[in-house]
């Protein structure tokens, strides 16, 4: 009876010690530290937390980056969300495509760059939330901005029915190429203006490393949004979604 005794208080422990590295494995969302100072809030601690590697995130965390600062989202479906300086955001559970329902990220200020993986079926299953607006994509890779005084989304690779970009009661197609310049506070004030040209955000710019406006001389380049103004440690007001 001792030896089977023996085995069997073997076998669970080699049974605890393998659970905690199942669960370890079942990553979720991750944030990472590329250069700066990249800080996270989570659950009801309200102090912010330094980041100096990479992390995993639970749902409705916070990430912050401060001045010339950058982080990467990483996200279970390989989609990846770059993450600019002076940039407050917060992400909501992971769904999988096939649930129906959205991963939601919400942009309180700064600027992003999203490659979203593309999903089977219609649905758009990002949505990206900012005061004034709100972003559904599928299989999409773009740019957002967004400050005190509005919003700023470029479509870098976008097929057509894969974008849509909510104010108020209003929406709109966006295609490869097309930038919506979103002027105002709230969705209720807020001005629509869709135009086809490059990109010309001095954020968006930056971020892309030049990528996005090479063309465009530094003194024609303009940012609508004032996100440069905001502070990411400053909670803002994002509006219930519709």
């Amino acid at each position: 009876m001792r030896p089977i005794a023996a085995f069997g208080t073997f076998a669970l422990f080699a049974l605890a010690l393998c659970t905690p590295l199942r669960a370890a494995s079942d990553i979720d969302k991750q944030l990472a530290r590329v250069t700066g100072t990249v800080q996270y809030q989570s659950g009801s601690d309200p102090a912010y937390h330094a980041v100096f590697g990479k992390i995993d995130l639970s749902d409705e965390a916070l990430a912050v980056t401060l001045a010339q600062s950058r982080a990467q989202v990483i996200l279970p479906d390989s989609s990846s969300i770059d993450v600019g300086p002076t940039t407050r955001l917060r992400l909501g559970a992971f769904n999988a495509a096939d649930t129906g329902n959205p991963n939601v990220v919400v942009l309180e200020l700064g600027v992003l760059h999203f490659n979203i993986r593309h999903p089977a079926g219609g649905r758009a299953n990002y949505r990206f939330r900012t005061p004034t607006s709100e972003i559904g994509v599928r299989g999409t890779e773009g740019y957002i901005v967004t400050g005190p005084s509005g919003t700023d989304f470029y479509c870098v690779d976008c097929t057509a029915g894969d974008v849509t970009v909510t104010v108020g009661t209003h929406s709109y197609a966006l295609a490869t190429g097309q930038q919506a310049i979103i002027i105002g506070t709230t969705p209720a004030n807020a001005d629509v203006d869709v135009v086809a040209r490059p990109c010309a955000n001095p954020a968006a710019i930056a971020l892309s490393d030049g990528k996005l406006g090479a063309a465009i001389p530094v003194d024609q380049r303009f940012d609508t949004t004032g996100a440069a103004s905001g502070d990411p440690l400053q909670v803002v007001p994002i509006p219930p979604p519709r």
